[in-house]
C-alpha cells in the first residue's frame, strides 16, 4: 500500500498549463483508475494528501507573511508595486493567466474525488471527514477564482470530450460565491473539529470551513453592499449583500458557541507574538489551519531568513492605525507621545505594535540572534545596504513572525499559521456591523476577546459611536458610517497585519482608488534615523563592525530622502519625489478584477463560437 501511496501522491501532483477546458476534460486515469482505488476511507485519505500539496499553503509568497508583497498600504519596498502602478496600463488583457489555468486544474481533481468518494461504501466520520476535506478544498480553489476574476464558469462535475460545460459561458460572481457557500456548508456537515478523529496534525478541520465560511460571505457579502451602494462598474444588480452578511454572522455564531473566548496568549509582552512563532500547533486555542514542517521528513522552510535579514517593512499609514494604549484614535486619546520616536510608539499605542515591528528599546537584533549572519549589531535597522544587506526600507522593521531558534534561518520547522480564531470573530462583527445590527454583547464575544488578549481596553458601542473624529478614505475608513464600522476595520488591520487581507478587504470596500490614486508611502520619522547613523560613537559603541562609520553616513536627498521629515522609501522613482511625483494610480472602472485571458476567449470561439465575457476596461 505504500508504494501504491507513494503513486498516487506523485501523479496527482502533477499540473498542466494547458487552458480550462482542457483541463476539465481530461479523465483523471492518468492519477489513478476508479475502478480499484476508491475501496476504502485510507484511499479517500490518500487521495486528499495531494489536493494538500497544493491548495494548504500561504498564497502570499514563500516568506509566509506578506512581508515581501508591497502591493497594499501597510508594507512598503524600495521599488514601487506594480499592482498598484496603472498609469500607464493600456487595457490589454494578458495572454495567461496562472491562477486561471492552475485553479481549474485543481477543480478538475477535486471534481473527481468527490463524484467518486461514495464508491467507498457507508463511510464511517473518518470517511465523511475526508469528503468534507474535499468540498472545502473545491470552495476554496473557486474563492480564488471569484476574487481574482468574479464570475467564472462553474463546474463541478467530471467532464469528458463530449461535454456540453466544456466551453460553458461564464457564470455570475453572485452564483459562484453561492456555490461556495454551499460546499463550504457540506464541509462544515463532514469535517470533524479540530483534534478528533482525522482532524489532526495541519489537517482541514470544521473550524476551518467556518471560518472560510465566514470569509467569503462576508467578502462577497460586502463586494455587493458597497460596489452596489458606490455604483461602480463591479457592482451585483439587485443585490445588496443581506444574504451573505447573515451567513458571514451564522457561521461566526457556530464558531463563537463552539470556542467561545478561548484563545492562545503567549507570555507577559509577548502575549500576541509568541502566537506566530510555534513549532506546533496542535495544542494552541484558535490555530485551526496550519502547515505542518519538520527537517526529519525533509519538509522545510526558510522564511524565518527573511526576517533575520530584515526584509520587508511597514508604512506609516499601517503604524498610525493602531489606537493608543487607552483605546482610543490619537486624535481624542489623552495619552502623551512622541510619534517621531519609535520607542514612545512602542510604550503608548497599542501593545500589538511593538510585538509586530521592531522597536530600538528591545536592543540590538544580534543580541537574539548572534550565530545568524547579518544579524545586524545595531539597536536600528539599516536603511540603505551599507548600512545592512537587506535595507529595511520605510525604518518599520517587520518583527511578527521571528523565530529565535538560529536552525530556523535555512532548515526552518515553525509551522505556517493559515486560518485562525481571530479572523472568524473580525469577519462576524464586521458582517453584524454592516447590517446594522451590531450589539454590545456581540462585541464582547468577538473584538474585545481578541483586545484582552494584550490588555486593550474593550470596544464600548455607544462611546465609540458618540467620538467625534474625522475618518479619511485614503485611510481605508467609510466616511459616511456609524463609527463602529471603521473601528472595526481598524481592529481587522491590525489584528491581521501582514496577513494577506489588506487589499482585498480595500477592494470589497470599494475603495481601491480612494486608498491608492495619489499615495506615496512613507515610513519612520527620518530624524531618528539621522541622529543614530550619523553619530559614529553610537554606532560603534553598539558593536557595528560590518562597514567604517564614514561609510554609513545618510545623506538626504542622495542616498535615502524624506517628505515632510518622514521616510521616503521609494525616493529613487520619479513618481513618488516630494512634491511632483504622480503617487500610484489603479483605473477604478477595470483594476478591481483581473481579466479573463485572451487565449481563454479565443479559444471558446474558436471551438465552440461561445463568447467567454471579458471584465469592464479589458479588451
Amino acid at each position: 500500500m505504500e508504494t501504491v501511496k507513494y503513486y498516487i501522491m506523485g501523479l496527482i501532483g502533477l499540473c498542466s498549463l494547458a487552458g480550462c477546458s482542457d483541463f476539465l476534460d481530461r479523465y483523471p486515469q492518468d492519477a489513478m483508475s476508479d475502478q480499484s482505488f476508491f475501496t476504502s476511507e485510507t484511499d479517500l485519505e490518500y487521495y486528499m494528501n495531494g489536493l494538500y500539496n497544493e491548495n494548504i499553503i500561504r498564497k502570499q509568497n514563500a516568506y509566509r507573511w506578506n512581508s515581501l508583497n508591497n502591493a497594499n498600504d501597510d508594507v512598503v519596498g524600495g521599488s514601487p508595486a506594480d499592482a498598484l502602478m496603472k498609469h500607464s496600463t493600456s487595457g490589454v488583457a494578458s495572454e495567461k493567466n496562472d491562477t486561471w489555468n492552475n485553479s481549474y486544474d485543481y477543480i478538475r481533481k477535486a471534481n473527481y474525488f468527490l463524484a467518486n468518494a461514495h464508491k467507498v461504501g457507508n463511510m464511517s466520520a473518518v470517511g465523511k471527514h475526508f469528503l468534507g476535506e474535499g468540498f472545502y478544498c473545491r470552495a476554496a480553489k473557486y474563492f480564488d477564482l471569484l476574487q481574482t476574476f468574479g464570475g467564472v464558469p462553474y463546474i463541478d462535475k467530471v467532464l469528458n470530450t463530449e461535454s456540453e460545460e466544456l466551453y460553458k459561458p461564464r457564470d455570475s460572481r453572485q452564483f459562484v460565491a453561492e456555490r461556495i457557500i454551499a460546499d463550504l456548508d457540506s464541509a462544515v456537515m463532514y469535517l470533524q473539529w479540530k483534534g478528533e478523529g482525522k482532524a489532526k496534525a495541519g489537517r482541514i478541520n470544521k473550524e476551518a470551513a467556518l471560518v472560510l465560511q465566514t470569509r467569503v460571505a462576508l467578502y462577497e457579502g460586502s463586494w455587493e453592499y458597497y460596489h452596489g451602494r458606490k455604483g461602480t462598474k463591479f457592482q451585483v444588480s439587485g443585490q445588496d449583500g443581506t444574504t451573505f452578511l447573515k451567513k458571514a454572522v451564522e457561521a461566526g455564531e457556530m464558531l463563537i458557541q463552539k470556542h467561545g473566548g478561548n484563545l492562545y496568549k503567549g507570555s507577559e509582552g509577548n502575549e500576541y507574538f509568541e502566537y506566530f512563532n510555534q513549532m506546533d500547533y496542535s495544542n494552541i486555542p484558535g490555530a485551526f489551519l496550519y502547515k505542518c514542517y519538520s527537517r526529519s521528513l525533509a519538509v522545510i522552510q526558510t522564511w524565518c531568513r527573511s526576517y533575520a535579514e530584515g526584509m520587508g517593512s511597514l508604512t506609516k499609514s499601517a503604524v498610525d492605525s493602531y489606537l493608543m494604549r487607552d483605546g482610543k484614535p490619537v486624535e481624542i486619546s489623552s495619552v502623551i507621545f512622541d510619534p517621531k520616536l519609535m520607542n514612545s510608539l512602542a510604550e503608548n499605542k497599542d501593545p500589538r505594535l511593538a510585538q509586530t515591528i521592531w522597536v530600538p528599546q528591545k536592543g540590538r537584533f544580534y543580541d537574539y540572534l548572534p550565530t545568524i549572519p547579518n544579524a545586524y549589531k545595531t539597536k536600528y535597522p539599516g536603511l540603505i545596504q551599507n548600512q545592512q544587506r537587506n535595507p529595511c526600507y520605510s525604518g518599520y522593521r517587520i518583527w511578527k513572525g521571528v523565530s529565535f531558534d538560529a536552525a530556523e534561518f535555512d532548515n526552518g520547522e515553525v509551522d505556517d499559521l493559515i486560518i485562525r480564531y481571530e479572523e472568524g470573530l473580525l469577519n462576524f462583527a464586521e458582517a453584524k456591523a454592516i447590517l446594522g445590527t451590531i450589539t454590545q454583547e456581540d462585541l464582547n464575544k468577538s473584538v474585545n476577546y481578541i483586545r484582552a488578549r494584550v490588555g486593550m481596553p474593550g470596544m464600548n458601542l455607544s462611546e465609540i459611536n458618540s467620538w467625534n473624529i474625522a475618518y479619511k478614505k485614503q485611510e481605508g475608513y467609510d466616511t459616511g458610517a456609524p463609527n463602529i464600522v471603521n473601528e472595526i476595520r481598524r481592529e481587522r488591520r491590525v489584528e491581521l497585519m501582514l496577513e494577506g487581507f489588506r487589499l482585498a478587504d480595500i477592494k470589497r470596500w470599494a475603495m481601491f482608488d480612494d486608498v491608492f490614486n495619489g499615495w506615496k508611502p512613507v515610513g519612520a520619522h527620518a530624524q531618528e534615523y539621522l541622529d543614530y547613523w550619523n553619530d559614529a560613537e553610537k554606532v560603534l559603541a553598539d558593536g557595528f563592525d560590518w562597514k567604517k562609520p564614514e561609510e554609513v553616513l545618510l545623506a538626504q536627498g542622495k542616498n535615502f530622502d524624506a517628505i515632510d521629515g518622514w521616510i521616503n522609501p521609494l525616493y529613487k522613482n520619479a513618481d513618488f519625489k516630494a512634491n511632483s511625483g504622480r503617487g500610484y494610480y489603479i483605473d477604478p472602472d477595470r483594476d478591481y478584477l483581473s481579466s479573463i485571458p485572451r487565449s481563454e476567449i479565443l479559444l471558446y470561439e474558436e471551438k465552440a463560437g461561445v463568447t467567454l465575457e471579458q471584465n469592464p476596461g479589458w479588451y
